[in-house]
């Protein structure tokens, strides 16, 4: 007996083997496609990060030839505004920037010759798509050998001859072709690395598809040897008419197997939900966009009301609550915590993120009760949320922050749902990693640009930091007296801060002549100096239209903000005139904050002003030059701001003066 019941269920627990090792393979294909795309992407980035730079020295080193050739000629004929010590000082320091410029140009061809490109501590093979016999590289070795020998001649030149005009010229004349060859060196690694990707991408949707029909070729006969037994028993007792004591019977009934069958249904529901949210990740869908989408689809799975995201700040030291969404229970709580930050040793999620194991509280009123209620417990308790389960976010093993599913009811969670938490959390963390990580990357190097046009044209560094502070706080005020409530949300919040600090990208475009004039420009000069909102906002839309190739949208607010930021209220800025609420919202609020740092910093043609003279001129832009319902909102909240400088100014370090800002722009 023992025997046959063995033999009767061999067939079955194979079966249902088959089926459980599909379904993980089918799941570890997607997860392999998405790391997959992911890597791509990286590599993408990297591609175009090199490529870039390579244009931007070809750029840089055209401009220091001609600055350097300008200087040594003023030296000579002693007819600079400078003395003559500064102008050898700038000689020697021009000379030094054309040899790093030279320095890292040979560099990257090195390193297109051995195959291989690198950012940082990352590296792609480019073996496949660039040969030694690559016509591109060869053209591209040649014109840099010529080039080369010209950029030396500047370096260890002594004076104006003829050699040195020659090299001048050489360099100006050729710096497009060299562009050019870079250009198409890009796009014959772009079109190799598409390539690729699209011959991984087919592969990995054959085998999926094979493992799909696998699958239900699989699942049609776990039908076969499990739920149509069950069918034809339940038609069997009914049939013989014994239903009646159906609820002493040792055979499975329609009343007992309901639940059962409920449970498998279920259980299918939750791996479709799954490998829809993988797949929405591999389709490129946003962080934001893949939490609606958990917070729309697993509640059917798991109670809660609110979710909400903290990530790792600081090197460490600090968590931010950085996402929030909530169903309509709770109210508010999403706006008050996200941006908020603490101190990760001030909390009790240390140890969660110490030792990664999840944490369960069923009673947070009981769980808050003896301890000091800290701020944000507050906020939590006051908005509803009575218990939560928080588990800790790990990106290639390294935690970078920590997710709640919060309910509004006491004694809700149990192990259960802690297990199918756990499966969910690794998809959230494949997302970030995706969406967030590599987008900071792509930022970072923008922003890196960004700090390089401030570095030629500022006496701090510190400049784009307290714009980024001016901004997002001027907007939160906005937020917080719902003006403008129909453009402004967290999200909103966020985005000013990040991206109000490429607001001068463009001046990397701008002559040295022009933007280190220590005078007043010309009329023609400022006419070219307004040109760096175009030139910001055409590097921001390049950015932008390569992530777009790629489904995603990164830099819109920051073409904004770099292209309207010095438009007017009135239609009398640059660069198109733009009046009134033409002017995007973003742009309005930075221009504010622009001109309040300019007036209360120190500048080598002035001593900054006072906080009642700065706020007197910024009120007397009122309709002017700045929007009044923003304005009528700033005066009206004037401590709050003078408190923002002050704490500013408490925590910015002192650096020694670096190129001073231009007058007039």
């Amino acid at each position: 007996m023992n025997k046959r019941n063995t033999s009767s269920l061999g067939p079955l627990k194979r079966i249902i083997l088959i089926v459980v090792l599909t379904i993980v393979s089918i799941l570890m294909c997607f997860l392999y496609l998405n790391y997959q795309s992911g890597q791509k992407e990286k590599e993408a980035m990297i591609i175009l990060n090199v490529f870039g730079k390579q244009k931007m020295y070809t750029q840089m080193i055209a401009k220091d030839a001609s600055s350097l050739y300008a200087m040594v000629q003023a030296l000579e004929n002693k007819q600079s505004y400078q003395t003559k010590e500064n102008l050898k000082q700038k000689i020697l320091e021009t000379k030094i920037s054309l040899a790093h410029e030279k320095q890292e140009f040979a560099n990257t061809i090195t390193s297109l010759h051995n195959g291989y490109l690198f950012i940082d501590a990352h590296g792609i093979s480019i073996k496949d798509s660039i040969g030694q016999d690559s016509k591109d590289l060869k053209a591209l070795d040649e014109s840099w050998l010529e080039y080369e020998k010209y950029v030396d001649v500047l370096i260890y030149s002594d004076g104006i001859n003829e050699e040195m005009a020659n090299a001048t010229i050489y360099i100006n004349e050729n710096n497009l072709e060299l562009m050019k060859l870079c250009d198409n060196l890009l796009k014959h690694v772009e079109k190799a690395s598409i390539n690729a990707s699209e011959r991984l991408k087919l592969i990995s949707y054959l085998l999926i598809g094979l493992l799909g029909g696998i699958l239900v070729v699989t699942l049609y006969s776990l039908i076969q040897h499990v739920f149509l037994p069950f069918h034809q028993l339940y038609k069997g007792v009914v049939g013989i008419g014994v239903n009646q004591n159906l609820k002493q019977s040792k055979f499975l009934t329609k009343n007992k197997m309901v639940p059962i069958v409920s449970d498998i249904d279920n259980m299918f529901h939750k791996i479709n939900n799954l490998i829809t949210l993988i797949e929405n990740i591999n389709n490129n869908a946003s962080f934001t966009e893949t939490l609606n989408f958990i917070n729309e689809t697993f509640s059917a799975y798991i109670p809660y009301n609110y979710i909400g995201i903290a990530l790792i700040e600081e090197d460490k030291k600090l968590l931010r609550a950085s996402y929030g969404v909530a169903d309509d229970n709770i109210v508010g709580l999403p706006e008050n915590l996200v941006g908020s930050t603490w101190p990760i040793n001030d909390t009790s999620l240390e140890s969660l993120l110490q030792t990664g194991e999840a944490r369960i509280i069923n009673d947070l009123e009981e769980y808050t009760a003896k301890k000091p209620l800290k701020p944000y417990n507050a906020a939590i308790l006051e908005a509803g949320i009575r218990a939560s389960i928080t588990l800790p976010l790990k990106v290639s093993g390294e935690p970078v922050g920590v997710i709640f599913f919060s309910s509004n009811r006491k004694n809700v969670y149990n192990e259960e749902h802690l297990k199918f938490l756990n499966s969910l959390v690794n998809s959230i963390a494949i997302s970030f990693n995706q969406n967030i990580f590599i987008k900071d990357v792509l930022y970072s190097s923008v922003l890196a640009l960004a700090k390089l046009a401030e570095a030629r044209d500022e006496d701090t560094g510190e400049h784009l930091n307290r714009m980024k502070h001016y901004s997002k706080a001027i907007t939160e005020l906005l937020y917080e007296n719902s003006v403008y409530a129909d453009e402004i949300t967290v999200e909103y919040i966020e985005n000013i801060e990040r991206y109000s600090p490429l607001h001068d990208i463009g001046k990397v475009g701008i002559r040295d002549g022009i933007l280190l004039k220590p005078g007043k420009l010309t009329t023609e000069e400022f006419e070219e100096m307004k040109q760096h909102t175009k030139y910001g906002a055409d590097v921001l839309r390049s950015a932008e239209n390569n992530m777009q190739k790629r489904g995603k949208s990164l830099f819109n607010m920051g073409i904004e903000i770099a292209e309207s930021h010095h438009e007017k209220w009135d239609g009398s800025g640059y660069p198109y005139g733009k009046k009134e609420k033409e002017i995007p919202l973003c742009a309005r609020i930075v221009a504010i904050a622009d001109v309040f740092d300019a007036l209360t910093s120190k500048r080598p043609y002035k001593e900054p002003f006072s906080l009642e003279v700065s706020f007197g001129i910024i009120e007397e832009g009122r309709g002017k030059h700045f929007d009044p319902y923003i304005i009528d909102i700033l005066m009206a909240n004037q401590d709050r701001f003078i408190w923002l400088y002050h704490s500013l100014k408490l925590t910015q370090k002192d650096t020694p003066k670096q190129i001073a800002l231009v007058k007039g722009n």
